[in-house]
């Protein structure tokens, strides 16, 4: 129940309990009495076509009271549906006579002759650019060109070389000839796959065949590339990275080249590499992080072969019958 209702509710109760309480005579009072109760029912809970009594009520009234008569009248100025166009401003003369007034007082008045000199040479100089670009009689002699035969070039005729004998000799090629060389590139100074950072004059060597990853750009970032005993690539491999304490702060995982990397630094500190793959095995690798470039690192794996047992049959003994 809401506000509205309860005081709707409460309305109707209150002026039944007042005509309940009136001296009148039972057969006034009484209708009054439950007129006004379910008045006040009706108004809280009884709607008429999902509108409530009240707006009904007041529906009512107001089409009574309502003019039901209208009357039409011509409105004396049309509505203006559309933009009205802008007026142009018309330019207003004060005078008829100003302008040509104001031409005969500019010619009356004298020149100075430095002014008239400028004039007359100006007028001078157009009058001859008039002259050169004037129309004029073009010369109507007409120049005969003698046409000469154009020699067609002849092709190069091939004649026979006689009396000689060109030998050509065949040589087998050697399978070995074009084979390409493996070259080995040096990525900075790297990390083995066991232990701690190597010297300065340390490198570990990437075969290019491989990818190997480019040094870091960025402090306390690590680079670096799996592989195996055989320098092949190792995909899919997870390495977790912890602190001095244990705990780990990166994980990842290589990608289809091998490289693994992070792009937030470390902080300072000594961490430690530990590596999984299903059928290899890897050490363990530390290294310090100093807020300078890590080298890029070679994690090496070594495969490890499945051992396939089987189980012999169990042998069944037969009695002998004598």
């Amino acid at each position: 129940m809401t506000l509205k209702q309860f005081f709707q509710l409460a309305g109707g109760g209150l002026f039944s309990l007042l005509f309940y309480a009136s001296p009148l005579h039972p057969l006034i009072k009484w209708p009054f009495v439950i007129f006004f109760a379910l008045l006040g029912v009706a108004l809280a809970f009884l709607p008429l076509e999902e509108r409530p009594l009240e707006k009904w009520i007041i529906a009512f009234f107001r089409s009574v009271y309502s003019p039901t008569l209208f009357y039409w009248q011509k409105t004396e100025v049309a509505p203006i549906y559309f933009q009205e166009e802008a007026q142009v401003p018309e330019e207003k003369i004060i005078s008829a006579g100003g302008e040509a007034g104001l031409k005969a007082y500019l010619a009356s008045t004298q020149k100075s002759p430095f002014f008239e000199k400028l004039e007359e040479a100006e007028q001078g100089f157009l009058g001859k650019m008039n002259d050169l670009f004037g129309p004029g009689s073009a010369p109507s002699g007409e120049v005969k060109v003698a046409s000469s035969p154009v020699s067609q070039p002849t092709a190069p005729s091939m004649k026979p070389l006689g009396g000689l004998n060109v030998s050509v000799e065949e040589k087998p090629t050697q399978p070995g000839a074009f084979a390409p060389e493996a070259k080995l590139s040096n990525v900075g100074q790297t990390m083995g796959s066991a232990g701690t950072l190597s010297g300065k004059g340390t490198h570990v060597q990437f075969s290019l065949g491989s990818a190997p990853p480019g040094p870091p750009s960025v402090a306390n970032t690590v680079v670096g590339q799996i592989l195996d005993t055989e320098g092949k690539i190792i995909e899919g491999a997870i390495l977790e990275i912890r602190d001095a304490a244990g705990r780990p702060v990166r994980a990842l995982k290589s990608n289809k080249l091998g490289h693994f990397l992070i792009v937030t630094p470390l902080q300072t500190g000594r961490y430690e590499i530990i590596t999984e793959k299903d059928g290899f095995s890897f050490e363990p690798i530390t290294f310090d992080a100093l807020g300078e470039i890590i080298p890029p690192m070679q994690v090496t794996g070594k495969f490890i072969p499945k051992v396939v047992s089987v189980e012999a049959p169990e042998a069944t003994v037969l009695p002998i019958s004598k």
